[in-house]
């Protein structure tokens, strides 16, 4: 499935795939309502990590205009001797917010399930915070990279590589 947000605390899960018991969204007309949003040179387009994003959609049709921010680069760009730059540490780190993690959603071991076992309700949750995370870090370490003298580095050399390395 997908996830979007369109502000901090606003944030929507769109299941393509769960168990049968669950309600699940028609992939082409997904990919319809989609498709506008994502090449829309006007919306603006952040996360964590977006190359990876950029890659998955890429590999279902979908193309996407725009990314403004990747909040694993700005971090990076903040400090680059971190140990993470994870979604999980920066929320800590910054946002003093534990995510929910992917082994209390699909376990691990001889245990563990795809994301398509789980329900598709948990998954929402997990989902939604995945995207919601990144808006609420930008807002924090934009700021940081303009008071650092970073804010040009990144805006210029770091977000378009995101789509050459992609």
């Amino acid at each position: 499935g997908y996830s979007i947000a369109w502000g901090a605390g606003t944030a929507a899960y769109l299941p393509l795939m769960g168990p049968e018991k669950d309600y699940l969204l028609e992939r082409d007309a997904v990919h319809r309502f989609l498709q506008p949003l994502l090449s829309d040179p006007s919306i603006a387009k952040v996360g964590q990590n977006i190359k990876f994003d950029l890659i998955v959609l890429r590999s279902q049709g979908l193309h996407v205009s725009h990314v403004a921010g990747d909040t694993m680069v700005a971090d990076y760009l903040l400090d680059a001797g971190a140990r993470n730059h994870n979604l999980d540490e920066l929320a800590k780190r910054h946002l003093n917010h534990a995510t929910i993690t992917i082994d209390t959603l699909i376990g691990t071991g001889k245990a563990q399930r795809t994301m398509d076992q789980a329900s598709v309700a948990r998954v929402a949750t997990y989902a939604a915070e995945d995207v919601d995370i990144p808006i609420r870090l930008r807002a924090l370490l934009e700021p940081r990279l303009e008071s650092e003298n970073l804010l040009s580095v990144y805006r210029n050399v770091e977000l378009p590589l995101i789509e050459v390395l992609a």
